[in-house]
């Protein structure tokens, strides 16, 4: 059940992940590679990474396949409550200017 619950939030944090980086969603236009931004660097080369992880261990069911897809899973958490911190933050934090 472990491999499921880890692979779904994997799978679905990466499709979430990677539609804001196509789309613009947090940026002003879509991604490319030399955009200045090492985070979405990152996001851009870890996600797919996460999601190779989840079909390899689906293929060959590895230990040290179900231990990568477990470190995929803790940290796709981590990115979600640092991007769900930064949000919160910004939006406790912001006043707006009367002009």
């Amino acid at each position: 059940m472990k491999p499921i619950v880890y692979s779904v939030v994997n799978l679905i944090a990466a499709t979430a992940v990677y539609r804001h980086l196509i789309s613009g969603g947090w940026l002003a236009n879509h991604y490319q590679l030399n955009d200045p931004n090492i985070v979405n660097l990152v996001l851009a080369i870890f996600e797919p990474l996460a999601v190779v992880t989840v079909i390899a261990y689906w293929i060959w069911r590895t230990l040290l396949l179900y231990r990568l897809l477990f470190i995929f899973f803790f940290v796709q958490l981590v990115v979600g409550v640092g991007f769900l911190a930064f949000m919160l933050l910004f939006f406790l934090s912001w006043h707006p200017k009367m002009m």
